[in-house]
């Protein structure tokens, strides 16, 4: 298998785990914070990845994917903690993702 189809499929699974997390956060699931922790550590990986073999005119909008990623750490201590101000850094998180949308990434 080719290491970015790996890399792809990984980054999927991460999505996949964090919108879990987020949606056991929401209805106070045991373990919300584990899912969320385990999905953003592929996520926060392929971004810095990317940040790395990226072209040097991405390399701002790969950062910001970087800063994106890390405020879902803080969110996974949030929901450990039983804070009830996680779903700030999740909206960080996702303007953020938004803003960086937006940005064209040169191939």
């Amino acid at each position: 298998m080719d290491y970015k189809r790996l890399l792809s499929i990984l980054y999927y699974i991460g999505m996949g785990l964090v919108f879990l997390g987020v949606l056991m956060g929401v209805t106070q699931v045991d373990f919300d914070y584990l899912v969320l922790l385990l999905g953003s550590l592929p996520i926060i990986g392929v971004r810095i990845y990317n940040r790395i073999i990226g072209r040097e005119e991405n390399r701002r909008v790969f950062s910001i994917l970087i800063y994106s990623s890390v405020f879902l750490l803080p969110a996974a201590w949030a929901l450990y903690t039983n804070r009830s101000y996680w779903v700030v850094f999740i909206m960080l998180t996702v303007v953020l993702d938004f803003y960086a949308s937006f940005r064209r990434i040169r191939k």
